[in-house]
């Protein structure tokens, strides 16, 4: 039987009231490109939403034109199943390995990642691209054809008590691969087939100390001298008011890396609109210095070493799509690919203000620029209650699938 779904596109438009700093100096990553100074609207996003239509002119508005400049809309996709396939839409992993649990650990997700190469590994490739302060690696895993003329790649955990994005990309890593082995279908085509035009990346945890730091505590490090960080990350979130918490509560709301800096403000584009809340270590606040931390230099290798057609960064919380700021250069795009996952999980689109320091301006500021947007899943106060991962998972599930078919067909 033949079914087509035919989704129409919806625009959410929010604002959100922005307070005036004063502008510093841009700086701004080897491939990137300047197009205007920074302005001065605060906000290191996702956190300070404004119009969804910043007043800028984007490079890629021309790819758009027949549309004046918006969106094209949400893809329709061919609900045909061909014969000997199953139907991607009701298929259900086989025998997972990936577990679902309050606070999922690195320990759990490096265990769970073990199984699936060994379960998977004529589909799956895994390397670490890195390790940590505290000795923990930073692993990519990639699923379908390396050689593939589209790439994409899915992030989680950049924020330590965000820690549910982990658990939602092992779970989208899980499906995609017993999709492809059980010969699922997805518009028309098989998952296998996808996989051998597009190469999916996920990158599960880019911040295992931090998560390590919010599940539990300062016995979740194992260097002294990060410790001794954490503490005194501590006294200064105390002394500026960031906190009034006694410590172990603080510690659940960590969100930095183990050496107390913020790593979504840390890449080294459009610095000079960074908020800079503080310049010293802190659970959330510090930016340290642009590209100054394993993680962020292990993130912004892999954006150097390929271009990506779409990149999908997990964060918590709020059930919204942050999508642009002011610096895009792929404006049009993000707003099309933010279009499509909205209508998957129904959550709010939003622009943020500025993106000092952040991987999608990293990534948007490019000579080669790379569409790239934020879906924070969610909705109560990060460490998000597990009891929403049900929910989540139904929101979010499909997301690999829409992206894999958007950057093949769409992607710039």
């Amino acid at each position: 039987m033949k079914k087509k779904i035919n989704i129409k596109m919806l625009l959410s438009m929010s604002l959100a009231a922005l307070m005036a700093i004063q502008p510093i100096s841009t700086v701004i990553s080897a491939d990137a490109a300047v197009i205007y100074q920074p302005g001065v609207n605060p906000g290191v996003g996702p956190g300070a939403a404004k119009n969804n239509t910043p007043n800028q002119t984007s490079p890629d508005a021309g790819d758009y034109a027949a549309t004046d400049g918006t969106a094209q809309g949400s893809m329709s996709i061919d609900r045909t199943v061909p014969a000997g396939c199953l139907d991607a839409f009701s298929f259900e992993a086989k025998d997972p390995i990936v577990t679902t649990k309050d606070k999922y650990s690195y320990e759990d997700m490096e265990k769970e990642l073990n199984a699936l190469k060994s379960k998977y590994s004529s589909t799956m490739t895994m390397r670490s691209l890195g390790t940590t302060a505290d000795g923990r690696k930073i692993y990519e895993v990639t699923v379908g054809n390396i050689n593939a003329g589209t790439h994409i790649l899915i992030t989680g955990s950049i924020h330590a008590r965000e820690y549910i994005t982990t658990m939602l990309v092992m779970r989208q890593l899980e499906y995609l691969l017993s999709a492809s082995n059980n010969n699922a279908a997805f518009d028309k085509k098989s998952v296998k087939s996808w996989l051998n035009d597009v190469c999916v990346h996920f990158v599960p945890m880019i911040n295992p100390d931090g998560v390590a730091i919010s599940q539990f505590g300062l016995a979740g490090i194992k260097t002294e001298a990060l410790k001794k960080t954490v503490n005194e990350a501590y006294a200064n979130d105390l002394a500026l008011g960031r906190t009034s918490l006694e410590f172990e509560p603080y510690l659940t709301m960590w969100k930095a890396n183990a050496n107390g800096v913020n790593l979504n403000d840390n890449f080294n584009a459009l610095t000079g609109s960074i908020n800079r809340k503080t310049d010293k270590v802190s659970g959330d606040a510090y930016f340290g210095v642009p590209g100054s931390e394993a993680e962020t230099k292990v993130l912004q290798n892999l954006a150097d070493s390929r271009h990506f057609k779409a990149v999908i960064n997990y964060h918590a919380t709020g059930s919204v799509i942050y999508w642009n700021y002011e610096g895009n250069r792929l404006v049009e795009h993000c707003r099309d690919l933010a279009n499509n996952i909205k209508v998957l999980t129904g959550y709010t689109m939003l622009s943020t203000g500025e993106e000092g320091g952040s991987y999608k301006a990293y990534l948007g500021t490019r000579r080669q620029p790379v569409t790239a947007v934020t879906v924070e899943v969610g909705k109560s106060r990060a460490p998000v209650n597990f009891s929403e991962f049900p929910t989540i998972w139904a929101q979010n599930k499909f997301v690999p699938l829409y992206t894999m078919k958007w950057a093949k067909e769409k992607g710039k």
